[in-house]
């Protein structure tokens, strides 16, 4: 795979602008918000269940990603109290609250990128490295989604969504311009951030999108919407 840092930052860039442009249209149907919270809180999960994790066992053990799980629990707990703010329940209060949300979850989202791009372009051609490149650009239209939707709930424009894309996506051609430099030789490092990447965005899944999808509707509805895009998820990985 030639130049990983480029396929890797313009296959974050367009699944993660492709998410905005479906958040923009959804954005019209508000009642519909916590529902697709939801959808993409099982489709993230299931990426993260049947794919991502999986790549993190084969390249390290047990023990190197639950450390580096638990690291990335931590870093967003981190984040989320110097950043997060909860507060709010007034028209100006709840506008100031989603967008918030967004940068957090953009903040959030560019960390986690830069782990996956190192391990994108160290494991350059490899079978790895391709199947990395496919849990990429799955999950960036849902992170795209995800993360635009509070945008534009706050009243963001749509020229706003090319320049946080690209904000977003810099952080994987980092990445994986590194991880093209310093090659494979440590494979347990490279498991352990990768273990951290799936702590960080399993916690944003669980603590900011589940929890603003239960905001929106009831915590059965925002359950079952999200049990139904695993599922989905799922399926999609295991038989295509």
């Amino acid at each position: 795979m030639t130049h990983a840092w480029f396929i890797g930052f313009l296959s974050t860039f367009v699944g993660i602008g492709t998410g905005g442009l479906i958040a923009r249209f959804i954005n019209g149907f508000k009642k519909s918000i916590g529902t697709i919270y939801g959808l993409c809180t099982g489709m993230i999960l299931g990426l993260i269940s049947f794919e991502i994790v999986p790549e993190a066992l084969q390249l390290g053990n047990w023990m190197f990603f639950l450390f580096g799980f638990l690291a990335g629990i931590l870093l967003f707990k981190l984040l989320h109290i110097g950043f997060h703010d909860n507060s709010g329940t007034s028209k100006g209060l709840h506008k100031y609250h989603n967008k918030r949300l967004g940068f957090f979850l953009a903040l959030i989202i560019s960390i986690h990128n830069l782990p996956m791009g190192i391990v994108l372009g160290a494991g350059d051609e490899s079978e790895l490295s391709i199947a990395l490149l496919q849990a990429l650009i799955l999950h960036n239209v849902p992170e795209g989604m995800i993360l635009f939707t509070p945008l534009f709930i706050a009243g963001f424009s749509t020229y706003m969504l090319f320049f946080i894309s690209i904000i977003v996506a810099v952080p994987v051609g980092i990445g994986a311009f590194i991880g093209e430099l310093i090659g494979m030789q440590n494979q347990l490092l490279w498991g352990f951030l990768i273990s951290l990447t799936v702590g960080t965005i399993y916690m944003v899944a669980i603590k900011e999108i589940l929890t603003e999808s239960t905001r929106q509707s009831s915590n059965i509805y925002s359950l079952l919407t999200a049990l139904i895009g695993f599922c989905l998820m799922g399926a999609y990985l295991i038989y295509f």
